[in-house]
């Protein structure tokens, strides 16, 4: 999934595979963790490894991750650009990054040995196990991190169960003013939600290795689809989030529009809690 050729669902496109250093795989059961990755803090949390926590990117919590904003956890940056300062006074035994820091991976490994949560896997779910089950082997906690996808695919059964028919769902991200369509890995792939075919008029822009697929409101219109989701990237980086009663205006007023928590869209995927909360949100946003 390409969003102005950064992926915004990047990690459940590339793989669900903990990548280590040689030298990560020889410590112990890591004592004082940084996490740089909120997929990473979500799973620990539910392994109920919170007080190994030490420091968290705070700037962008999502809601559902704000206890991690107390004095108790030391702020270390943000999930592109790590404070080392901050990070060295944490004298940390495990760094947990995602690919956005993976170009500071060395500068990072001179302080602690780093964790790079990767995915791969066949599908979201099988991403999302490997995910779990890798950060479960590393901080022997096996068992919980079985109950703990025990509980979220009965948790995601019993919500999909809710879903009448067969809808189609047009997942837009909005940057800037601008809207790019976008297949989404909970959407469609773990959901199984059909996507609307696309207009003929509509052309992909490539520039360098980045392409993207812009809709105007006319194009989104003629998709007719039963819901339109938005993952406001501008909302979730502090930018100016989209106009949704302009939108509306534009694309008509029988056409159902839902926007996403945006950081929960597009920060945060990829956890045990944040893949439960994704999937509640639509379907709320499908319910007659």
């Amino acid at each position: 999934m390409i969003i102005n050729g950064e992926s915004m669902y990047k990690p459940l496109a590339i793989a669900a595979l903990l990548s280590v250093t040689a030298q990560a795989w020889a410590q112990p059961v890591p004592e004082r963790v940084v996490a740089l990755d909120y997929a990473a803090l979500d799973i620990l949390d539910n392994l109920a490894q919170r007080e190994r926590i030490a420091g968290v990117a705070q700037a962008t919590l999502p809601d559902y991750l704000s206890d991690y904003a107390d004095d108790a956890f030391t702020d270390v940056g943000t999930l592109k650009v790590a404070d080392m300062e901050a990070l060295e006074s944490l004298s940390p035994d495990a760094i947990l990054i995602s690919g956005r820091l993976e170009a500071e991976r060395e500068n990072l490994e001179a302080l602690a040995p780093v964790y790079a949560v990767a995915t791969e896997g066949e599908d979201a779910w099988d991403q999302l196990e490997h995910r779990v089950d890798d950060l479960a082997a590393l901080f022997d906690a096996q068992q919980a991190g079985e109950q703990a996808l025990a509980d979220l695919r009965q948790a995601l059964d019993q919500q999909l169960a809710e879903i009448s028919g067969t809808p189609k769902v047009l997942v837009v991200v909005h940057n800037d003013g601008k809207l790019i369509v976008q297949h989404n890995a909970v959407v469609h792939d773990l959901m199984g939600l059909a996507s609307p075919e696309l207009p003929e008029n509509v052309e992909s822009v490539t520039r360098g290795e980045r392409t993207f697929t812009p809709l105007t409101p006319a194009q989104i219109a003629a998709t007719q689809p039963d819901l339109v989701w938005v993952v406001d990237r501008s909302a979730a980086i502090g930018q100016t989030p989209l106009d949704v009663e302009a939108l509306t205006q534009a694309v008509g007023d029988d056409l159902a529009i839902a926007v996403g928590s945006p950081r929960l869209w597009y920060l945060a995927g990829q956890g045990l809690d944040s893949t439960r909360l994704q999937v509640e949100e639509v379907v709320a946003a499908l319910a007659p």
